[in-house]
């Protein structure tokens, strides 16, 4: 009997070798937890040269949607399907504390959904990852130490044989990168000294990492349970993970350029999620720019206006400055530091491109996996309300940049409503492959995500009739492009001490921060959207958060 999978590996090659060496290189950039103003070509302060020359040469989208968390995000991307359809549903996020019983919240891709990678592959590309995975997945099956602590995080669970192939199977190496190095799961220190521990990874070893570059290190985190601050205030040879994850992409690039297989390579860079670390002078730069908090988000606004990106008369919710000023100042400096610092090496990738002969048949894609989380009020997320996790514009809207040159016309706007799910059908239709009807002897669902190309094209696009995120006890919903609805919106613990339902429904069309609720003068709207909400729920098999936390109580966010 033929095994199926490679049936359509032999079907999709022959399919997109009629492109031949036309079809271009695709480079994915992925930031942690950056803000929608965090670059200088949306309204930012931070200085981000790089990024802004490459907005410069290609597009700007003004409405591009994540799924408002970290895993759940990168699901979407690597599968192009509601992130609840591929086990991370409800906020749930690649780490065994957070792994559910339920396929909706198992935090794990299931290894009979087609991933990116393993799609581009059997269309002839050469596959290559380098930064952070956080898809759940892990090498227990060789190791007793690791095999203990999945049992301490899943009482009452059976592991199985089984149950640890199917975590080895949902590695980057067995999901279908040739290369990876990296982060398997959240976080982490980003420097390591000499002598250190380090969870970096190559393919599914412990990594070498190279100690070849001096820092003065800034440390920052309020967890003393845990060596973030180890390295604060040393100065001495270090890696530290950005740079280090481009070193191993350009080792990537290198190899792979010049050759007649086009390559597909996915930087998922880990900054500047917490904890925060950056290079000292860089840090002190930007404490010198932030002696005026309150100016920040109106700098920003008046900055994204000036770049067309947002509405001259449009209204916005002003951010939230804590008490604690001088403890926000710093967090703040520290987190534009590792913006600037990936700027850098957002350059150095792009100078890589260039000087290999590939920059030219090369789509290079740039955007961060949400916006910038709590610990920073929202002011790096203005002119939008809400953070990382939340299901307001802040959390799930995001800066998005796409650069080819000659075949998308340099600095243009867009203000065409995308998804991340959309990028894998994009990624198809540019390998000349088709999405198989079955993977692994399994019937697959139809894509969620839509090709983007009309847009890098310059052409419009129908928005989706439907975009759906769910988060921890969350629901929203935008129907068509325009009608936002938002169940519930607001941290667990919060709206569950509340009586009833709250409902927030806005017109984005003219009211694209969120600033006027009009639930109460559209009862009719709400109800529709509602059971729009309600029906995709069911299908995708989400469970009420409420149950969900009496499996993990001591994670209520």
């Amino acid at each position: 009997m033929k095994n199926p999978f490679a049936v359509f590996m032999l079907a999709t090659f022959m399919a997109a070798s009629v492109w031949g060496a036309g079809r271009p290189n695709i480079v994915i950039i992925m930031s942690d937890d950056s803000g929608y103003t965090d670059l200088g070509c949306y309204g930012s302060e931070i200085d981000t040269p790089n990024l802004d020359q490459l907005a410069a040469k290609g597009l700007r989208l003004g409405n591009f949607y994540t799924n408002g968390r970290c895993s759940p995000t990168r699901a979407s991307l690597l599968s192009g399907l509601d992130c609840a359809k591929v086990g991370f549903g409800g906020g749930v996020v690649g780490d065994w504390v957070r792994e559910m019983p339920y396929p909706a919240h198992r935090a794990r891709m299931p290894y009979d959904i087609p991933l990116l990678p393993e799609l581009m592959k059997a269309a002839g590309y050469r596959t290559l990852m380098s930064g952070k995975w956080h898809m759940g997945g892990s090498t227990m099956k060789f190791h007793k130490s690791q095999q203990k602590q999945w049992k301490h995080y899943h009482q009452g669970w059976e592991l199985t044989e089984e149950e640890m192939e199917q975590d080895f199977l949902g590695l980057p190496l067995q999901r279908g990168f040739d290369e990876y190095f990296g982060l398997y799961g959240a976080q982490d220190s980003l420097f390591f000294v000499p002598g250190q521990y380090h969870p970096m990874m190559e393919g599914n070893e412990p990594a070498k990492l190279k100690y070849d570059r001096e820092y003065t290190m800034h440390c920052f985190s309020k967890r003393k349970d845990l060596n973030y601050n180890v390295n604060h205030g040393k100065t001495g040879k270090a890696f530290y993970a950005t740079d280090g994850v481009t070193d191993r992409a350009i080792e990537m690039i290198r190899d792979a350029a010049g050759q007649e297989q086009p390559f597909m390579l996915y930087v998922a860079y880990r900054a500047p999620h917490k904890p925060l670390q950056a290079p000292d002078g860089l840090v002190r730069k930007y404490l010198e720019k932030y002696e005026d908090l309150d100016a920040i988000g109106t700098d920003r606004v008046a900055g994204l206006k000036k770049e067309k990106l947002y509405p001259e008369a449009a209204e916005y919710r002003k951010a939230w400055i804590p008490p604690a000023r001088e403890e926000m100042r710093l967090q703040l400096a520290i987190h534009s530091a590792m913006i600037e610092k990936i700027d850098e090496n957002v350059g150095r990738l792009v100078d890589t491109l260039d000087a290999s002969g590939e920059l030219d048949n090369t789509l290079v894609l740039y955007f961060s996996d949400n916006g910038a989380a709590a610990h920073l009020q929202g002011i790096m997320n203005a002119p939008y309300h809400g953070v990382k996790a939340l299901m307001w514009e802040g959390g799930t809207k995001t800066h998005f940049i796409a650069s080819w040159p000659g075949k998308i016309k340099p600095g243009t706007i867009s203000h065409e409503q995308a998804w991340v799910g959309d990028i894998l059908p994009t990624c198809l239709e540019l390998a000349g492959a088709d999405y198989p009807d079955t993977f692994r002897g399994k019937k697959t669902e139809a894509l969620a995500g839509r090709s983007m190309l009309p847009i890098l094209q310059g052409t419009s696009r129908d928005p989706a009739e439907a975009l759906f995120f769910n988060d921890k006890g969350q629901q929203a919903i935008i129907f068509q492009g325009r009608w936002k609805l938002l169940i519930e919106p607001g941290w667990y613990l919060q709206t569950r001490d509340k009586p009833g339902i709250a409902y927030e429904l806005y017109d984005l069309e003219t009211d694209p921060a969120e600033t006027r609720n009009l639930a109460n003068e559209k009862p009719e709207m709400v109800q529709n959207l509602s059971k729009k909400c309600e029906a995709w729920i069911k299908e995708c098999g989400i469970v009420d958060y409420a149950k969900l936390i009496e499996l993990r109580p001591n994670d209520p966010y």
